[in-house]
């Protein structure tokens, strides 16, 4: 078995049940990210309501990214031991059910704990096990499968706050996101039954739960904190637009559905990024496609406070929301590349856990500095100079790989 890895990816050959696979998880995926996205249509609602600050509610998306990074460690890793399918389906249970129980708060800590159920239990659930199910069905595509499972994601942040703000237009928050639960309970459990392991030789399993290898031919104690430390910076740059453009929109006077609707705009670009990304990956290697990707959402992210031109805002909502999605996806195969096949779960989750830390730091400061100022000016200058910094870290890694490659080669 040399350096590579190559032997361990050879075993697991793909096969026609694996577009089944993808095509549960990207649904999967859609509906949970669509949680997520969902406090970005809750911050009026609630402002109207209670009158909490924007500071504390868009602090709500970041407890609910808190949970997902504890639980994305803890899932990741019993995904490497008991499956995806039993976390899974755990995971249908509290997303449906911690759904529900929002719609009965009254308070904000209350409010705060449901979401970080939500997202301990819920998405964490569902996002590093399926993203490592998936990973290990395909070999010489899982750029392209994962490209499309991601993509699921980026149509749900758009199309479920979408939904969910029609639906608060017609019968208020609350009935919304019991609806909204109950609709996910129905469609989650009969996909997860789905899912099962790639088949893999009993003789084939214990070499692979023995080796190091994997596919950059490094050690991932190595490589996998790096991309961690790329990803916090990364994800702070993103999650600004994600998490307050929509009240960015209505602040310039424009209506709540059309404020909303901009976030769909950057959603549906972000699946076909997510799609163009992950097949540039297979091309040209995760790590090079990570820093397009990386390169395209910071160089507009500023942009949005730039302007009040209704169709500008469209027209970068859309070059951001194709740039953002690659980035995910593109992060994801690089841990899934520089991770060995035996701890798959752990070296997705690890990458995702740091990410969703960027997230929730990133969601925290755009709502702090409007407060603070008035406006969102900082709040997208902070996410283009977090931008910047991820650049310089991949870059940094590239560099790194760049000069191993010769004792690699000779090994």
């Amino acid at each position: 078995m040399n350096q590579l890895g190559t032997s361990s990816e050879d075993f697991f050959e793909e096969q026609p049940y694996g577009w089944v696979i993808v095509a549960v998880a990207t649904t999967c995926l859609a509906l949970g990210f669509g949680i997520n996205a969902t406090v970005a249509v809750l911050i009026k609602p609630f402002e109207q309501e209670f009158g909490w600050s924007r500071t504390d509610i868009s602090s709500v998306y970041s407890v609910l990214t808190i949970g997902a990074a504890i639980g994305g460690i803890f899932w990741g890793i019993m995904s490497d031991k008991i499956g995806s399918k039993k976390i899974a389906l755990l995971g249908a249970f509290a997303l449906a059910f911690g759904v529900i129980g929002v719609s009965f708060q009254n308070t904000l800590w209350t409010i705060y704990a449901a979401f970080f159920l939500i997202g301990a239990i819920g998405f964490s659930c569902l996002f590093t096990p399926l993203l490592a199910l998936t990973g290990l069905w395909f070999n010489k595509r899982k750029g392209l499968a994962l490209g499309i499972v991601t993509a699921g994601g980026a149509i749900g942040q758009g199309v479920v706050p979408f939904v969910l703000r029609l639906l608060i237009t017609a019968v208020g928050w609350r009935d919304a996101l019991f609806y909204l639960g109950v609709g996910y309970l129905i469609l989650l459990l009969p996909l997860i039954v789905l899912l099962k392991p790639p088949p893999v030789l009993t003789e084939m399993t214990t070499t692979v739960s023995k080796s190091d290898d994997n596919l950059w031919g490094m050690s991932h104690k190595i490589t996998v904190p790096w991309l961690g430390l790329a990803g916090i910076f990364c994800c702070i740059c993103m999650a600004v637009p994600l998490i307050h453009l929509v009240s960015l929109g209505t602040d310039l006077g424009f209506s709540a559905e059309i404020a909303t609707s901009l976030l769909l705009v950057l959603m549906v670009s972000g699946m076909f990024g997510r799609l163009f990304f992950g097949a540039l990956a297979d091309r040209i290697g995760g790590l090079y496609a990570y820093f397009a990707a990386s390169l395209s959402q910071t160089s507009v992210v500023f942009l949005f406070v730039q302007t009040e031109s209704l169709g500008l805002l469209y027209v970068l909502s859309a070059i951001f929301g194709f740039g953002f999605a690659g980035v995910m996806t593109c992060l994801i195969i690089c841990a899934r590349e520089a991770t060995p096949l035996r701890i798959t779960g752990m070296g997705v989750a690890i990458v995702t856990t740091t990410a969703w830390i960027g997230m929730g730091v990133g969601g925290f400061q755009g709502g702090y500095f409007y407060d603070l100022t008035g406006n969102y000016t900082l709040s997208y200058g902070n996410a283009a100079i977090a931008g910047l910094i991820n650049l310089t870290i991949t870059g940094a890694l590239i560099l790194y790989r760049r000069s191993q490659m010769p004792r690699l080669q000779s090994a």
